[in-house]
């Protein structure tokens, strides 16, 4: 069912990973997706692969991290497209820093100078974004912004200071958002996930010599083999997020929720 028909989404860190499988659902339900990012040619792949389905989108560069791009980004998707419906921050803006052991390690080894740093862009990557777009979704009469963010926001995992500092207080930001933006029809929900297949964590942990802490590695190890459900792959986070986007769930906002196959109750 095309229940997105005639919307307009912006998915940031759309050219791999979560990003690509959220922007290939999207458009699978019909949106027309505004696909940011920093490559272009993996953006093509990408926008090839919706166009294949019947789609349509554009590719639109910009760092997340920064406001000028930002801005630009939910321009251009409103000059191209009329305006902005969707929003679904997916970028985390610096994964590379937030496998480093300096960032993510034990609370004693780590460097805090780098940590509160990483909070600080982290946070930026996400709610940057959302602002550059919400006086356009205010002209539409309203819209959706899904954050994706990491699990380790709702559950305290050791080494995870960074992460849990960072997602966690998006969590909050997207409450906060939810009742803002209410009175003007925008509904702001947050999905949370651990490991997903075929996403640059699981290359790192489980690709790339060296890509990861040891550490690091066996607690990505302990989640692959402790998901009652198994690991999911960017699509099944992308049917999560393309549900809490939609009318369907036109009567919800403000919740947090954590497509983790059973590893996490909440």
């Amino acid at each position: 069912m095309n229940v997105l028909e005639g919307k307009v989404a912006i998915v940031t860190g759309g050219t791999g990973g979560i990003g690509k499988g959220v922007a290939v659902r999207l458009a699978a339900r019909g949106a027309t997706v505004v696909v940011n990012g920093r490559d272009e040619q993996k953006a093509e792949r990408v926008l090839a692969e919706i166009r294949q389905s019947g789609g349509a989108g554009c590719f639109v560069a910009g760092d997340v991290r920064s406001k000028g791009d930002m801005d630009a980004v939910a321009a251009e998707a409103a000059r191209r497209y009329g305006g902005v419906d969707i929003v679904v921050p997916s970028a985390g803006g610096n994964d590379e820093e937030a496998r480093s052991p300096a960032v993510r390690g034990s609370f004693a080894d780590i460097d805090l100078a780098r940590v509160t740093a990483f909070v600080g862009q982290a946070m930026a990557a996400k709610l940057t974004v959302v602002q550059a777009a919400v006086p356009h979704m205010r002209e539409r009469g309203g819209g959706s912004v899904v954050f994706v963010t990491s699990e380790g926001g709702r559950t305290p995992t050791p080494g995870q200071t960074a992460i849990a500092s960072s997602s966690g207080g998006l969590v909050m930001a997207s409450k906060v958002l939810s009742k803002e933006l209410a009175p003007h029809r925008i509904r702001v929900n947050c999905v949370c996930v651990t490991v997903v297949r075929d996403s640059p964590s699981w290359t790192a942990a489980f690709e790339a010599e060296g890509g990861v802490s040891e550490h690091h590695r066996k607690q990505y190890e302990k989640i692959r083999d402790r998901s009652p459900f198994g690991v999911a792959a960017p699509q099944d986070i992308g049917k999560v997020v393309a549900f809490l986007a939609s009318d369907e769930a036109h009567y919800l906002t403000g919740a947090t929720v954590s497509p983790t196959g059973g590893l996490t109750i909440h």
